[in-house]
């Protein structure tokens, strides 16, 4: 069997199983949307006194209508209690795409985990992350990812792979402020289905050169425009920036709501050479924005920051340490958890990036054989003037010091060049390096920077 067969059965839609004591395990349809969006509403609070989260619960009905690019009716994992016939857990896939350099991945990732407290500890989500990865194997992903609770889906097979971007507060009270008599040089516009092929330039121009990133489709940009309900927790708000002729100078993507009076951007492009004199401008015009939106936990407050989610190479940040007092960081690092359930697959599916680096570099022609030994297996990389020519998964080898050594759960951080070999030598000591693979490891993974977004 195809390891991408592998559970299909799982993954079936009709699939259901007894979990014991009247719990049934099963794929959603169209008529759980009221049950699940009453569990997401209920678990998402802050506290139990708050009351249920209504921006979580709309955008599960938006997940469960039939009309979202990313999820059908039937992408809910769930556990019903049929003595009431209550959704008491359960958690959905959304199908993605993630581009590796120039190599479309497929992608799943799981999203919305949830099981009621008086549920919880019966293994319930470990059995919903079953059918999610059955169902991610038949649809032919090649990792799962998610973000979440620090820890918890290592649980899963999860480890934390791919960077995501920092965040950096710019006080509204330090945005330089916009002259008497003098018109705002540079607006923000909300984007409209017409705005589409522009996105798509401009996003796409703001992502080339990195290693991990996240396309947009024309499916998804004109369900961000016109599909989603604003009242969800679903994607980013689409804004192009206008120059003083009214000709797009730019483009960004806010959050729906403000939060504790921040209001989130996760993209902000800007036509080359406009960033020293147009930022000043787009921050305020950020603000005024966020004065207008609505706070996620109810009602409105005032907007003291504008909080900047962008790569740490973006300009964005060089011009912010010259116009700022005090440039202040949002979080702590943080990264995606990737589950990449078939190494040996994923290697060979990117192979043209890698022998594109063995050609840049003084292994150009190379010819030889390179074994990762995951300890539990391996995967052999042949190479033949410089083309990959096999990737077999094999036994691991008989030898208790192999030449390259890297856990399992360790090797996709280099991969998704999240840390070099230095970095998880010094952090895991049973990362073993030995021969020429010292030099022809930091070739084929080196660590770049990688930008991938949140999709809902």
């Amino acid at each position: 069997m195809d390891w991408a067969e592998k559970g299909s059965g799982l993954a079936d839609s009709g699939y259901r199983r007894e979990l014991g004591n009247g719990l049934v395990l099963r794929w959603s349809s169209t008529e759980d949307a009221d049950g699940l969006a009453s569990l997401a509403g209920t678990v998402f609070r802050h506290q139990e006194s708050d009351p249920p989260n209504a921006r979580m619960a709309t955008w599960t009905r938006d997940m469960l209508s039939g009309r979202h690019p990313l999820i059908g009716p039937d992408g809910f994992a769930l556990v019903e209690d049929t003595a009431n016939g209550e959704i008491v857990a359960g958690a959905c896939l959304l199908s993605e795409a993630w581009d590796y350099e120039d190599i479309m991945l497929p992608v799943g990732r799981p999203e919305v985990v949830a099981t009621l407290p008086e549920y919880r500890r019966r293994g319930l989500v470990r059995a919903i992350f079953e059918l999610l990865h059955a169902r991610s194997a038949a649809l032919g992903h090649l990792l799962q990812v998610i973000t979440g609770i620090p820890w918890y889906y290592r649980q899963f097979g999860y480890a934390y792979a791919v960077e995501m971007a920092p965040g950096i507060s710019v006080p509204v009270s330090e945005i330089p402020p916009l002259g008497p008599g003098v018109d705002e040089p540079y607006r923000l516009r909300a984007a409209t289905i017409g705005d589409i092929p522009e996105l798509i330039r401009l996003y796409d121009e703001e992502r080339a050169g990195k290693l991990i990133s996240t396309p947009i489709s024309a499916e998804y940009w004109r369900w961000a425009i016109e599909g989603v309900d604003p009242q969800g927790d679903s994607f980013l708000l689409p804004w192009l920036v206008t120059d003083p002729d009214g000709g797009v100078a730019g483009y960004a993507l806010t959050a729906l709501e403000t939060h504790r009076g921040a209001l989130r951007v996760d993209a902000l492009g800007l036509k080359r050479g406009l960033w020293l004199s147009a930022l000043p401008s787009v921050l305020r015009e950020l603000a005024t924005l966020g004065a207008r939106l609505p706070d996620r936990r109810g009602g409105s407050s005032p907007v003291s920051s504008v909080a900047l989610y962008l790569p740490s190479s973006h300009p964005a940040l060089e011009v912010l340490r010259s116009l700022l007092r005090s440039p202040r960081g949002m979080d702590d690092a943080y990264a995606w958890y990737v589950r990449a359930h078939h190494l040996p697959a994923l290697l060979r599916h990117v192979a043209p990036a890698l022998e594109r680096r063995l050609a840049a570099s003084p292994f150009a022609g190379y010819s030889g054989d390179l074994t990762i030994d995951f300890y539990r297996d391996a995967v052999r990389l042949v190479f033949k003037a410089g083309r990959l020519t096999e990737a077999p998964a094999r036994g691991a080898p008989a030898t208790a010091e192999p030449k390259v050594g890297i856990p399992p759960d360790v090797f996709p951080q280099m991969l998704f060049g999240y840390r070099d070999l230095g970095e998880l030598r010094y952090a895991y000591p049973d990362v073993t390096i030995g021969g020429e693979a010292q030099a022809l490891l930091p070739v084929l993974f080196p660590k770049r920077e990688s930008w991938a977004l949140w999709l809902g």
